[in-house]
């Protein structure tokens, strides 16, 4: 079911932004990874909340996250973007 007053489409975005420190978190650990691994690594770790999304809309989220220059997607797989420090 929806959340209260959320379309579907916000209710998506909502439930991907949650999965975002998951991927990067990935990334961190594993350095790169393809789709398919970090599809796999989220239907594992994600139990509390449930993660149903299909790899299309994974690669759809990461290419977000991509565009966001938060990744770099290079000869299929996935990594992080290292930037300067915040200060």
């Amino acid at each position: 079911p929806e959340a209260a007053g959320m379309s579907a489409e916000e209710q998506f975005k909502q439930d991907m932004e949650n999965y975002q420190s998951y991927v990067l978190g990935m990334l961190t650990n594993f350095d790169t990874m393809p789709l398919i691994r970090i599809h796999k690594m989220l239907k594992m770790c994600v139990q509390d909340n449930m993660y149903d999304k299909t790899e299309a809309q994974l690669e759809s989220f990461l290419s977000k996250l991509v565009s966001e220059e938060k990744l770099i997607l290079e000869g299929g797989v996935y990594r992080r973007k290292i930037n300067a420090p915040n200060k």
